[in-house]
């Protein structure tokens, strides 16, 4: 049995995700000796992903052969969003390039991105396991995929639509009255989870004053309450429509199921 130490990782200049390394002791073999170098990345272009590899011979040279891969991907909340098995080449292998370690030869397994489920982190961790029947077997390594795993999308309802809002004054009586007939909503999650509602309808009855105010608040699907505050709309006579797109949501779950509420303000 002999045992090697992983040179440090290459980072790709074009990747969105990066990788880590552990130790990888392997089974001697008339020709592969070392497997280095693993990363992952995202490929925008061609909407698939990456899995880089390097393996050597004994001295040190970087070659191409036909492996096998045990992959799997794990994201951050422990959802397992891919495992297969391929089959690598020679046809695999070529010429890659990157500011920290320069050009190497390495395998590059391609994982469409319709293949990996949609999950509720776009950060987690890549684990292969690479070998070739009874000849060679390392160790299982992993990387880390960061901002670039594909995440389910979020369902937003409102409550009671259309609804109809009193704005009442100091003294507790109705000054103008608001009807809310539509929302709608763009979920933003490549870096910062967030979700941008937008909702509307018209004045009903009031006069135009400086503003008028309402209430929300924003649950979860287990009815805990992630988001409240207020809007202010400005200037209305009775039968203005508005549409005012000032709720901006942070840190959204993707995959959830989020209920708005609008009510009135309480002075």
């Amino acid at each position: 049995m002999k045992r090697v130490i992983v040179a440090v990782l290459t980072v790709f200049m074009l990747s969105l995700c990066g990788c880590s390394f552990l130790p990888s002791a392997i089974m001697e073999s008339n020709n592969i000796e070392t497997l280095k170098d693993w990363s992952f990345q995202s490929n925008s272009e061609t909407n698939d992903y990456s899995l880089f590899f390097g393996l050597l011979n004994g001295n040190d040279k970087y070659i191409a052969a036909d492996v096998d891969i045990d992959i799997r991907i794990v994201n951050d909340v422990g959802e397992e969003v891919y495992s297969a098995t391929k089959s690598v080449t020679s046809k695999d292998f070529g010429d890659y390039e990157s500011e920290a370690a320069g050009k190497q030869y390495l395998a590059n397994v391609r994982i469409p991105a319709f293949d990996i489920k949609s999950g509720k982190s776009n950060n987690g961790t890549v684990y292969l396991t690479v070998y070739k029947g009874d000849a060679v077997r390392f160790d299982e390594v992993n990387c880390t995929a960061l901002y670039c795993l594909p995440v389910a999308d979020v369902n937003l309802s409102a409550e009671g639509l259309p609804v109809e809002i009193k704005v009442k004054g100091y003294d507790g009586s109705t000054d103008s009255v608001l009807k809310i007939t539509n929302i709608s909503y763009v979920y933003e999650k490549e870096y910062t989870s967030q979700l941008k509602i937008t909702f509307s309808g018209q004045k009903i009855d009031g006069n135009s004053s400086s503003y008028d105010i309402i209430s929300y608040k924003l649950y979860d699907s287990d009815r805990y309450l992630i988001d409240s505050s207020n809007v202010y709309l400005d200037s209305l006579n009775a039968g203005d429509k508005f549409k005012d797109d000032s709720i901006v949501v942070y840190d959204i779950t993707p995959g959830e199921n989020y209920t708005l509420q609008f009510d009135e303000y309480n002075w």
